[in-house]
């Protein structure tokens, strides 16, 4: 799809790029209230304004600082806990599903194995009841915490429905699967159904989850679902699985560590994937410490499981679940760190100026013939401090390379500079190509002259 002659894929950079620029011209306040001409007061206004406001107009009650900080801590927790039970759960559905219905109706019952004690937190209704509410829970502080507005209320009340479906069916069947009786059919289905609605649901919210991390592919949301899965969330469902199979092997005397072990050697993977994935904007010190840790305890798990495997002795339970317990813990933190990197006041602010961006233009009719007018003058570098600044600094790369090191071969071809500022492509690998920010041919050659002329007043330049 073109849009005055940019492609989707352009739009969608372009967005990420002003994203990026707000957030850097934020750290600078001066320049932005350079820029707008307006008190402290009031700009910081404007901005709650915008960033309170969902996408179909409605408000949502501002929280304060210490209040949001509970908040956020209170749906890591939850997503924690529903983490671990789910987990368990689908875990222990799909390493039992396939015994089950491989045993004849008519076999007589095997031999009760002598299994090691495993969690025993999530039997009965009552445990399905506390899990459905953590759910709930879990959606409500996360949208409470980042006003996300992706979705309407009825639409996450329907994904709620289904999850509460999947858990009251698995949890019906589940006592007929750890019977030493073969399952019957109808447990066996409703095993088979609740599981896929479980992993998928899963699924899903981990890939919402993602898109919190690119704010900018939200206006296309509507017209492009597609938007919805990403690479970056199909990797966070494998850690899923991953933990799934971790804690369903707590439950297993015979294959507890060949799974345990297995999935904590195979996270590495994974975890290295999850960080190469994620948007720039999310990256932080504090992402690599927490991913650092994260590594650690799946070394930490692998190597307290090889010990007793190779010896083919039973291992004891509450060494590598704490161990999987701070894992969940750590993942979980991983993925709000990258959240509260993306998810900033001014980035959410920011997705008010890619609307103009996408709105089709109507050709104007014919207008008469005029007396051509005087343009007004245009200050190159009131411009630059505009629109480059925050990218571009002449001594020194930031988002875009030094200016000094790239503007001496424009210096006898004036109008190449200016058609790049007009039109610019990807030309250094290593930098994210600039966006398209409208410039006029005027605008463009004022900012060309000055660029030029403080690139020879630098020092060390000609």
């Amino acid at each position: 799809m073109a849009v005055q002659g940019q492609t989707f894929e352009d739009l969608r950079a372009n967005s990420r790029a002003i994203l990026l620029k707000v957030s850097e011209t934020w750290a600078d306040h001066t320049i932005l209230l350079s820029i707008h001409g307006k008190s402290d007061t009031l700009l910081n206004e404007q901005l709650q304004s915008i960033f309170y406001s969902t996408h179909q107009g409605t408000r949502m009650l501002p929280v304060i600082q210490e209040q949001l900080l509970l908040i956020k801590a209170m749906q890591g927790g939850c997503q924690t806990l529903l983490c671990l039970s789910l987990g368990y759960l689908a875990g222990e559905v799909l390493l039992t599903l396939p015994g089950k219905a491989l045993i004849p109706s008519n076999a007589p019952p095997p031999t009760q194995p002598n299994f090691a004690p495993g969690p025993k937190v999530l039997t009965g209704r009552r445990a399905g009841l506390l899990i459905a509410l953590i759910m709930a829970c879990n959606l409500l502080l996360l949208k409470i915490a980042y006003r996300t507005a992706l979705f309407t209320n009825p639409f996450w009340g329907g994904v709620t429905l289904l999850f509460i479906i999947g858990l009251a069916l698995i949890l019906a069947a589940r006592q007929h699967l750890k019977g030493t009786q073969p399952a019957g059919r109808l447990s066996l289905a409703a095993a088979i159904i609740g599981d896929l609605l479980l992993l998928s649901i899963c699924y899903f919210l981990l890939n919402t989850e993602s898109l919190l991390l690119t704010p900018e592919s939200w206006p296309f949301l509507t017209t492009r679902p597609a938007l919805l899965l990403s690479w970056h969330g199909t990797v966070r469902f494998a850690q899923f699985i991953l933990l799934a199979l971790m804690l369903a092997g707590l439950d297993r005397q015979h294959n507890r560590q060949i799974l345990i072990f297995g999935a904590a050697l195979t996270w590495p993977l994974f975890q290295i994937l999850e960080l190469l994935l994620a948007p720039e904007l999310a990256h932080s010190p504090w992402l690599y410490l927490g991913a650092a840790l994260t590594l650690a305890t799946s070394a930490a798990l692998a190597l307290m499981t090889i010990k007793p495997l190779l010896q083919k002795r039973p291992q004891a339970l509450t060494p590598p679940l704490l161990a999987i317990i701070v894992l969940t813990t750590l993942w979980v933190l991983g993925a709000q760190t990258a959240r509260e990197n993306s998810l900033t006041d001014v980035a959410l602010a920011g997705l008010q100026l890619p609307a103009a961006a996408i709105q089709t233009t109507k050709p104007s009719a014919p207008q008469p013939a005029t007396e051509p007018k005087v343009l007004p003058t245009v200050d190159g570098g009131q411009l630059f401090q505009q629109k480059c600044s925050v990218c571009h600094r002449f001594d020194q790369p930031l988002i875009g390379p030094a200016l000094n090191s790239v503007l001496d071969k424009y210096r006898s071809d004036k109008d190449s500079l200016s058609g790049f500022l007009r039109n610019p492509p990807k030309i250094d690998p290593n930098y994210p190509a600039m966006p398209n920010l409208g410039l006029s041919e005027q605008e463009a050659g004022a900012i060309t002259e000055y660029l030029l002329t403080e690139n020879t007043d630098q020092p060390g330049q000609r």
